[in-house]
């Protein structure tokens, strides 16, 4: 009976520990944002001061259809004209992993593109 009490919490941990997942919230402000002609859009922000891919308006990309990468387009011009901040959640980075995410068509995909005050 020990054993199995044993056995079932040895697993039990297993499960949990491997449920956890990197996940990062990047937060600041867009200070360019372009559209190459291959459809690519990219960000310029503060928390990386560097360019970012985050879609393509013309082909899916990394899971992202054009439709979504149209309003993420639109939100993050309006982070510019109004000079509001955006968070960029990512689902496969660390918190810390911010300010280095890849860059082109290596970064990973947004979970979503948020404008707040």
């Amino acid at each position: 009976m020990k054993k199995s009490i044993s056995t079932v919490f040895a697993i039990a941990t297993l499960s949990m520990s491997s449920s956890v997942s990197a996940a990062a919230w990047c937060q600041g402000y867009i200070d360019q944002i372009l559209t190459y002609d291959s459809g690519q859009v990219g960000i310029y922000s503060t928390w990386r001061s560097g360019w970012t891919t985050i879609c393509n308006v013309k082909t899916e990309w990394k899971g992202i259809p054009p439709e979504i990468c149209f309003v993420w387009f639109s939100t993050a011009s309006s982070s510019i004209t109004e000079n509001k901040q955006v968070i960029v959640y990512y689902r496969t980075i660390d918190q810390a992993d911010c300010a280095t995410i890849s860059a082109g068509l290596a970064a990973p995909a947004p979970g979503y593109v948020r404008l707040i005050k």
